[in-house]
């Protein structure tokens, strides 16, 4: 084996920083130094820092610059946010497991992610980021958070190494640093107390469950890999309860968490169906964010809240469905009945029309041999005109 001074590096460190001043060889051929020369290894940048400084701020201009690239393509925004989620999010997971990115810098980066989701959607900036990434829902969109996607990725990394099957990586004492705010390890150790707890507890029916309807592997007797896959469910678990509790805090959009329906959650072929503006009038339907009179008066639009047919409240669920007025002048099915009357009037036309006996299906004309059989060009008529009644 010859060893390589081209794809290795030095450092020089004198009074506590790195200099190039001093230069080393290696069978008469120079090894670059770190300073000038940084080098990457297992997706990871060394350079003269020693630290993941200069690393977090490309993860940000990386993140920045591709939101700006899937901004100005001329795709709509529903398509631009499933590139979000299927080409920027999955190449910000690995530097996220690698560099000791702290909670807060993610926090921020989550924060400008969500402000270009809002636009694409069509939904106003202040539409709340759990209605974007909430799994417990009434309304469930296919979009996952930074924040939790980092913290799920620093438990993976907390426990490759840990439970490595290489007895130097486990004896290395290699920590998981992330921040004073928030640390991997402890959010392990409290996940792996909350499986525990489970197995003391029991199996507990959920609704009108009977007693074996579901299957349920403790935790003391699963092995390693569903440890892992158990560990980092509970991560994105404990992430979902708090912005539950964030939710119910919220006068109005959280008011779904008193709602008794079932949940729908939304897959990218559902999206796709939605027009633009459906799909947004969608969104502010559910969370209480349309123009009711309410919420005009809430933002300081206008001075009256009450409804100017039945002088009752102006909620959102009263202008869209309980005004006694609009209900008996028949104004919510306004809409629906001009269309049933078109179709009603074209259909009386057609019925009284006097229509002939037409052949019966099925009919078919034979030609003698040697001669030829004239066509005649179908006349453009309406679907109706071959009906008998």
């Amino acid at each position: 084996m010859k060893f390589k001074a081209a794809k290795s590096r030095s450092v020089v460190i004198k009074k506590g920083q790195t200099t190039k001043r001093f230069k080393l060889y290696v069978q008469n051929e120079e090894i670059p130094s770190i300073v000038t020369s940084p080098i990457k290894c297992l997706g990871r940048w060394f350079d003269a820092s020693l630290q993941d400084r200069d690393n977090i701020k490309n993860l940000k201009q990386q993140v920045e610059e591709g939101l700006k690239k899937i901004d100005r393509c001329g795709l709509p925004g529903k398509f631009k946010a499933w590139l979000y989620q299927h080409a920027l999010l999955p190449r910000l997971i690995w530097p996220f497991t690698l560099y000791e990115v702290p909670r807060t810098t993610v926090e921020a980066l989550e924060r400008i992610t969500s402000r270009h989701l809002r636009k694409w959607l069509g939904v106003p900036p202040s539409f709340t980021s759990i209605g974007l990434y909430g799994k417990s829902n009434k309304l469930q969109l296919p979009l996952s958070s930074l924040v939790e996607e980092f913290k799920t990725a620093k438990a993976r990394l907390v426990l490759t190494l840990r439970d490595s099957p290489d007895e130097f990586i486990r004896e290395a004492g290699i920590q998981t640093r992330t921040s004073g705010k928030w640390s991997a390890t402890k959010y392990v150790s409290q996940a792996e107390n909350a499986l525990t707890h489970k197995d003391i507890v029991g199996v507990t029916a959920v609704g009108r469950e009977g007693i074996g309807a579901r299957k349920v592997v403790l935790w003391s007797r699963s092995d390693l890999k569903e440890r892992r896959a158990r560990i980092q469910s509970e991560v994105r678990r404990a992430e979902e309860n708090a912005r539950q509790a964030r939710a119910v805090e919220m006068g109005a959009q959280g008011a779904w968490t008193t709602w008794n329906t079932a949940d729908r959650r939304l897959t990218w072929g559902d999206i796709w169906k939605y027009e633009p503006f459906q799909f947004s009038f969608f969104l502010r339907s559910v969370y209480d964010l349309l123009p009711s009179l309410v919420n005009l008066c809430r933002w300081g639009l206008t001075a009256e809240q009450k409804c100017s047919l039945c002088d009752r409240v102006g909620t959102l669920e009263h202008v869209l469905s309980s005004c006694s007025t609009a209900l008996t002048q028949g104004r919510y099915r306004w809409r629906h009945d001009l269309v049933l009357r078109e179709l009603a009037d074209l259909l009386e036309k057609e019925r009284k029309k006097e229509h002939g006996n037409h052949p019966r299906h099925g009919h078919i004309a034979f030609v003698k041999s040697g001669e030829t059989v004239k066509t005649q060009k179908p006349t453009k008529a309406s679907i109706l005109d071959g009906s008998r009644d």
